[in-house]
């Protein structure tokens, strides 16, 4: 626990009390605003807590909920997935998600939520001094639970490889396959099947590939991801969607490639906008046109499905 505690700026109040310490100097913290208590027993300091997105805040305290349990429960599913830093897409969970043996059974105590497993050592690592699903196992989990396009974001970042600038742990689709037999997995095989079939490692962000997921469902043609388009000047760029047959372009959130370092720098709101109309410009200019969505749109189908059905794109379903 030290060496979490140490990792994660985590403070315990069960700590303390092994060095003959008083925690009470911390709930008074807490109760003056100096300190948050993330978990019972367990405080960061309120100004490392602001400075968290709500993510990292998630993140913590899952990470405080094992750290102060007597028995170090191990983090799977969605838990496990933020210390991994696997995307979830949606609202965040309240619980903490662990194993639990089958003779304990699942149900949710507490701040947990308990997932029964005959498989409690399987596929089990220390990741910042915590003990969490493997990153196969982990996406394994998430796709038995979770909706098909929230499961494709997850899978598609977890194949996806890392680069020099954006590190990352990745898989094989193998790697993937071999853990669904490994943990016998029966009830929900089918629906971890179709994800781990659709998942395409070219799918540059989760909004991306929660998008590509929905055109799916919503009975649209699969586009082609990343294609490259130039002009007399050289490289445009590459779009995130791109219906050949059909001259269309479709672009996720296209802001957000203006922040993503492409340009080696940080660009203020305005350069974003002016860049990404002449980027936009250049590929009208070549014929095709450009349909484009925000995360908004990306997570209510209905809305997703009217943008695509006004620019052309035909579906095989009547509405979303």
């Amino acid at each position: 626990m030290q060496n979490i505690a140490h990792i994660h700026d985590i403070t315990y109040v069960s700590e303390l009390r092994q060095f003959d310490l008083d925690g009470r100097p911390f709930r008074r913290a807490a109760q003056r605003g100096d300190a948050v208590r993330i978990h019972r027993g367990a405080y960061l300091p309120t100004k490392v807590w602001h400075a968290l997105d709500r993510t990292e805040q998630y993140r913590h305290q899952v990470i405080a909920a094992t750290g102060a349990s007597r028995t170090h429960p191990i983090l799977s599913h969605r838990s496990a997935a933020v210390v991994w830093g696997i995307p979830l897409v949606g609202e965040l969970p309240r619980l903490v998600d662990v194993l639990a043996s089958e003779a304990a059974g699942s149900r949710t105590e507490g701040s947990f939520r308990r997932h029964a497993t005959r498989f409690l050592d399987s596929d089990i690592e220390i990741v910042g001094g915590v003990p969490v699903t493997s990153l196969r196992r982990t996406v394994i989990d998430l796709a038995l639970v979770l909706p098909f396009p929230s499961a494709v974001a997850a899978l598609d970042w977890a194949i996806r490889p890392g680069t020099t600038a954006s590190p990352k742990p990745s898989l094989a689709t193998t790697d993937l396959w071999d853990v669904l037999t490994a943990l016998e997995v029966s009830r929900g095989r089918q629906r971890v099947s179709r994800a781990i079939q659709f998942g395409d490692c070219l799918s540059g962000s989760p909004g991306e590939s929660l998008s590509r997921a929905t055109i799916h469902e919503l009975g649209f043609p699969a586009p082609v991801l990343q294609q490259r388009f130039e002009d007399r000047h050289g490289l445009i760029g590459f779009t995130d969607f791109w219906w050949p047959q059909y001259r269309l372009i479709g672009e996720f959130d296209g802001l957000l490639k203006y922040t993503r370092g492409a340009f080696g720098r940080t660009l203020s709101v305005s350069d974003i906008v002016i860049a990404e109309k002449k980027r936009e410009d250049r590929l009208r200019a070549l014929g095709p046109s450009v349909a484009r969505w925000l995360w908004e749109d990306a997570i209510a189908p209905p809305s997703l499905f009217t943008i695509l059905r006004d620019a052309g794109l035909p579906s095989n379903r009547k509405g979303a």
